[in-house]
């Protein structure tokens, strides 16, 4: 029965290696039964038309990619083949030996094909059939590419020489005919080895037992054997063989072949089968488990666990064990433990639905109790007149673990209990929020253990110290006293522009104008600073006051002053105010108060006096205006005044030492009238004026 042969003509192989061995018709390829045939020649390897007894094929130089193939005719008939070119356009060449005994006296080629398909115009397939009538054709465009098949008999051998003259792909050959060739060795069917990655690395390379998949490929069939090849081609030509180990070569997968061989004829079968390396089953050892903060023994739930091990993978099924004994023996699995206080090791197996691959590994429960954290202090934040502050959480941790490494433990701060219990919200390091006092809530995670405790700390925002400072202040140059800048005591400290400081030094002593700063502190560090101008003033000298008299109501007095400060003015005792000039000054002495508004004191006039006389008089004896005199007349000594009546006579003459009238005459009281008076004062002066005396 003829079969269809697959034949691989490669220059160059894709792969980790070339072949670079040339088939050659000593070594030819042997067709029987349905054996797939592949070959990968480099060259034309020996040249058989060397020998004296081999011609070249009369039709076309053989030279290029050449593959021999060896027929051995079992029963006699019609021999006919289709040369396929696997990409369809490839221009394949064959010549036909035969029949011959060996490679060393071919003789002449009974058929010889050289058609190029291109410029003949036909397909590229080329080969022997029963309906063409040549025996040889080419090159070039002569022919179709078919000659005439071959009639044979049993007992002949045939040589068939295929070249590849143009192109770079693969063919078949389809043998059709009556005749039969050898019977292919008789093997079980071949099957993939599949091995689980179970050798400590896990990287898709396995030792495979070939030896023990070649006693089961010829079980029951003594006359086959078997051997190993990592190719096609060291299949079919039968070298290169695999050793009883082999470790393949591609990971995870790799194909070889295996070649069964007839002990007892020529004929040979190759099948392809794969070595597959599955991987062990991925998965996530947790290794140490930890019951935190444990009063007493704990029963524990292993299946909560199944996901983080097999990372949520859905082909996978876990086993829980007490012991690996159990694990490898698949008994006594358990869902739950209860946990005694030495701990425990827990075994577990991961079986892979998809590869049935299983692994064994195992982990550990222990107890252990959370950080014992120590109290961190009360954050001081002073408000300052913000609305928003920002608080520097970064030495709470240190502060809480209190000399535990910091790098065994994470630390995360939260507003309330609840963001605490959810682990959300979790505050950074430096947190902006409104300026209020508040309690913040954190939680120390063992990183090796994973067991927490919690603890809490307060935010205290103070406000700043409060105290009064007038903008301005004087010093007084001729106050003998020193002059004492002061605010109020109470506070925690003070620190001064002057560069004194300390913590009951609400008080400086300065002789000099200037600006002065103080800084004040209150018991949580908080400061408040303010400035004060210092400027000099003094009391004021009085120069001189210029006085207007005898003009009642409009007697007056202009006090003029000299000085540093801002002066204020007084008559008599009166209110003060800015105007050093007073008017409507009655008779008699008066004095003119002057005050530093700074605060550097007040200085009095000496009395001065306002000349003038009195308007009437009532000499009635009741005690009140019973004297017509004028005031302060002694003040001028050598005046004279004189009384006269409407007519003009002369009723009395004052002095300086009597400057006052009764209003009699002759020791008799004149009658009510008017009077008048004149005034001669030393200096020559004359004033005259009237009045009027009224019973």
């Amino acid at each position: 029965m003829l079969k269809n042969y697959i034949f691989l003509l490669v220059l160059v192989i894709y792969s980790n290696w070339t072949y670079s061995q040339a088939n050659d018709c000593t070594d030819a390829i042997i067709l029987c039964g349905n054996t797939p045939v592949g070959v990968e020649p480099n060259g034309v390897g020996f040249d058989e038309f060397s020998l004296p007894g081999n011609f070249v094929p009369p039709c076309y130089k053989f030279n290029n990619a050449t593959v021999w193939f060896e027929i051995n005719i079992e029963e006699g008939g019609s021999l006919g083949f289709d040369i396929v070119p696997e990409n369809g356009t490839d221009d394949f060449d064959f010549a036909v030996y035969g029949p011959v005994t060996d490679c060393a006296n071919l003789g002449m080629s009974i058929r010889c094909s050289s058609t190029n398909p291109q410029a003949a115009g036909v397909s590229a397939n080329t080969g022997l059939n029963s309906t063409e009538t040549d025996l040889s054709e080419g090159p070039g465009g002569d022919g179709n590419g078919y000659l005439q098949e071959l009639t044979v008999n049993a007992g002949e051998r045939y040589y068939l020489l295929v070249d590849r003259a143009h192109g770079a792909e693969g063919f078949e050959i389809n043998l059709n005919g009556t005749a039969k060739l050898p019977e292919t060795p008789d093997y079980n069917t071949v099957q993939d080895l599949e091995v689980c990655d179970d050798d400590g690395n896990d990287d898709g390379f396995y030792s495979f037992d070939l030896s023990s998949h070649a006693s089961t490929i010829i079980s029951g069939h003594p006359d086959s054997e078997v051997s190993f090849h990592a190719s096609l081609g060291d299949a079919n030509l039968n070298q290169n063989s695999l050793p009883n180990r082999y470790t393949n070569t591609r990971a995870n997968s790799q194909t070889v072949y295996a070649r069964i061989t007839s002990r007892t004829g020529p004929c040979s079968s190759i099948e392809e089968f794969d070595l597959i390396v599955n991987r062990s089953p991925a998965y996530n050892n947790p290794d140490q488990l930890y019951i935190c903060n444990a009063s007493g023994i704990e029963n524990y739930d292993l299946t909560a666990l199944n996901e983080q091990i097999t990372q949520e993978g859905t082909d996978l099924d876990i086993t829980y064990y007490r012991s690996s004994i159990d694990a490898f023996t698949n008994r006594g699995a358990i869902t739950a433990v209860d946990v005694p206080q030495s701990g425990i090791e827990i075994f577990f197996t991961i079986r892979s639905n998809a590869t049935s691959c299983v692994v064994t590994d195992s982990f550990r429960i222990d107890y252990e109790f959370g950080p014992t954290l120590s109290q961190p202090s009360t954050i001081i934040a002073c408000r300052d007149g913000n609305n928003a502050l920002t608080y520097d959480f970064s030495n709470i941790e240190t502060e809480a673990l209190n000399g535990l490494d910091p790098d065994d433990y994470d630390t995360y701060l939260y507003e309330s209990i609840q963001d605490r219990a959810n682990d959300s919200n979790r505050l950074p390091l430096n947190w902006q929020a409104s300026a209020d006092s508040r309690t913040i809530y954190f939680r120390s995670i063992n990183l090796l253990t994973g067991c927490y405790s919690d603890g809490s700390f307060d935010i205290l925002v103070v406000d700043p110290p409060v105290f009064q400072l007038a903008e301005i202040h004087y010093l007084c140059i001729d106050d003998p006293n020193p002059f004492t800048l002061a605010i109020a005591s109470g506070f925690a400290f003070y620190e001064w522009s002057t560069g004194e400081s300390g913590a009951n030094l609400n008080e400086i002593v300065i002789d000099q104008p200037g600006v002065y700063d103080v800084t004040v502190y209150n018991s949580y560090g908080c400061s408040t600073t303010m400035s004060t101008e210092v400027f000099e003033s003094e009391r004021a000298t009085i120069t001189e006051i210029e006085v207007v008299g005898l003009n009642y109501p409009q007697n007056e007095a202009t006090i003029t002053v000299t000085g540093l400060g801002s002066y204020e003015f007084a008559l008599d005792g009166g209110p003060f105010g800015s105007n050093p000039t007073f008017g409507g000054l009655s008779r008699g002495y008066h004095n003119i108060a002057v005050r530093d508004i700074n605060g550097c004191g007040t200085v009095v006039s000496q009395a001065f006096l306002i000349l003038d006389y009195p308007r009437y008089f009532t000499p009635n004896g009741d005690g009140i205006h019973d004297q017509w005199e004028l005031i302060g007349l002694e003040e001028y000594p050598g005046a004279i005044v004189r009384i006269y009546n409407r007519y003009g006579k002369l009723l009395k003459e004052l002095g300086a030492q009597n400057a006052s009238w009764d209003g009699t005459y002759l020791d008799k009281l004149l009658q009510a009238d008017d009077y008048w008076f004149e005034l001669l004062l030393p200096e020559g002066a004359r004033v005259t004026g009237h009045f009027s005396l009224v019973n």
